[in-house]
Formats: C-alpha cells, sequence, structure tokens
C-alpha cells in the first residue's frame, strides 16, 4: 500500500500516529522536510521541482497543523476508550474507517498540489520512481516471506503483529504469545492477497503519472484522474477481490479485539499512558503557531 501518492498523504498522519510520543513534536514539526526528501529519493528533483514541491508541503503542513491536529485528538480519545473497554470487532472496524476518512480529508487537500507536479515529471522520473518501487515491492515480498509458503507467513504475520502490540502494550509472555500464534494460525494470512493490491494500486499510479506526462491533460481533468484513484485505493472495485478484502480486514478486526481481550490490566494501563502521552503532544501541538 505504498505508492508515491499514497506515501506524501499519509506521511504527516504516520508521523503522529505511529512514532513514540518523545519522537512527535520532531517529527511532527519536520513533516514537510521529510516528505520532500522522501519523494526525492524517488523521482530526483530538479530545482524547480523541488521549490514547488518545498512550498506546497510548507503550505499543506500549515493547514493540517491549524485544522486537522484537534480531530486527531478526538479519534486519539475514541481509541483511548477502546483500551479501558470490552471493544468489539464492529468497533476495531469503525476506528479503522475512522483513520481512513481522516486520511482521504487530507489526500483531498493535497490533489490539487499533486496535479501540479506531475506534468513537470520527465520521462526519466517516472521510470527512476517505477524501478524504487519495484526494489521497495522486494523487500516487502522478503519481510513477509511470500515465497516461502503459508507457514513462513505466518510467522511473519507474528512477528509484525507483535512488535506492533508491544509498542502499545509492552511485553507479552510466552502463554500470550503462544494464545496469538494460535489465533493467527486459524485465519489466513491475506499476505499474498494484500502484496497483490500493492502492485495493482502501484500499477495504476503509474499509468495516470505516464498518461499525465504523455497527454498533459487539464489540470482540472488531473484531479479527476486523483480523485477516482483515492476512490478504488483502499478496496479493490472487482467484486471477488473486494469481497475478499473485506472478510481479510473483518478477521484482522476479529484479531484485534482477540489480543486486547488477553491483555492483563498493568498491559492496559500501559496503552492508556502511551494514549495519554499522544494527546497531550497532538493538544499542545494544536495549539502552537
Amino acid at each position: 500500500m505504498r505508492s508515491l501518492l499514497s506515501r506524501l498523504l499519509l506521511l504527516l498522519a504516520a508521523t503522529m500516529l505511529l512514532n513514540g510520543c518523545s519522537a512527535i513534536r520532531l517529527g511532527y514539526g519536520n513533516a514537510d522536510s521529510l516528505a520532500r526528501w522522501w519523494m526525492d529519493q524517488y523521482l530526483d528533483f530538479t530545482p524547480e521541482q523541488d521549490a514547488l514541491v518545498r512550498e506546497r508541503l510548507s503550505r499543506l503542513h500549515a493547514w493540517h497543523r491549524h485544522s486537522q491536529l484537534t480531530d486527531y485528538v478526538i479519534l486519539l480519545r475514541e481509541a483511548r476508550g477502546l483500551v479501558d473497554g470490552k471493544p468489539t470487532a464492529a468497533n476495531s472496524l469503525e476506528l479503522s474507517e475512522s483513520i481512513i476518512r481522516r486520511v482521504r480529508t487530507l489526500a483531498d487537500k493535497a490533489m490539487p498540489d499533486v496535479a501540479d507536479l506531475l506534468p513537470t515529471l520527465t520521462p526519466a522520473q517516472i521510470d527512476r520512481m517505477a524501478v524504487r518501487l519495484a526494489e521497495k515491492n522486494a523487500d516487502y515480498a522478503k519481510e513477509a516471506r511470500l515465497a516461502d509458503g503459508e507457514p513462513a507467513q505466518r510467522k511473519a504475520r507474528m512477528k509484525r503483529l507483535l512488535e506492533r502490540a508491544e509498542y502499545w502494550f509492552g511485553d507479552f509472555n510466552s502463554e500470550q504469545e503462544a494464545e496469538i500464534r494460535r489465533l493467527i494460525d486459524a485465519q489466513p494470512t491475506g499476505s499474498q492477497f494484500w502484496f497483490d493490491e500493492r502492485v495493482r494500486r502501484q500499477r495504476e499510479w503509474l499509468e495516470i503519472v505516464r498518461k499525465v506526462q504523455r497527454e498533459r491533460p487539464a489540470r482540472d481533468a488531473v484531479v479527476g484522474m486523483l480523485r477516482d484513484y483515492a476512490e478504488r485505493f483502499d478496496i479493490p472495485v472487482e467484486s471477488t477481490r473486494r469481497a475478499q478484502a473485506i472478510s481479510l480486514r473483518r478477521a484482522s478486526a476479529e484479531l484485534a479485539v482477540a489480543m486486547h481481550a488477553l491483555t492483563t490490566k498493568a498491559q492496559r494501563d500501559h496503552a492508556r499512558l502511551k494514549f495519554d502521552d499522544l494527546i497531550r503532544e497532538l493538544g499542545e501541538l494544536a495549539q502552537e503557531n
């Protein structure tokens, strides 16, 4: 799930929601510079492109700080409430949808700026981006152990999920880990499916970029292409694959709830403090000029 567009749109949110509290102020304060650096690794900007991207990302960052951070605090409070209660799979799915809605708001704001950048890209820059995406896909496939079969993919999924859970809840004991492993073994991994979706999104993205470079459509037409792309970004359009995606997301939500049920009071207290720190940090950032 990581095309150039998606990384640009998610970087601000990811800086806040995935990093530790101590990194929030530094990371968020420099999110526009980090995004520009990341994009440059894929495109190797010309001086003119770099100036454009610098100005637009700075403006996007300022808009985000002044109009979105308070809403992120609301989201974090909702998530904190789930830690204290007995969440259901429906609660977990709704939280995911809440995150997606906020990312879509960010995407919608950024699209006109992306539409201004795309016509400036050269064929060589697009080829460079395609190569970089392929390299990242190879890394992803290796980490997910796609070539090693379902048992290996389950081990990779276990490692990934446990790392995320321990960030919030602290260390899990051997009995908890064994139960999590059992829960994971009872579900399809979905690893190959989501990798194929990742590749699909990247293919569609490159088709848009090449079409813009080749045909030079009007700015409004480019924005329309980007909006269409965003609409089908999160979930497949084709009915069979769409149903599979929904089923896998439901299974992941059920797994998250089951993992929460395994936690101790001390672990939930650990998560509550994490959320309290994040809520405080974001609240302070939202009040800064």
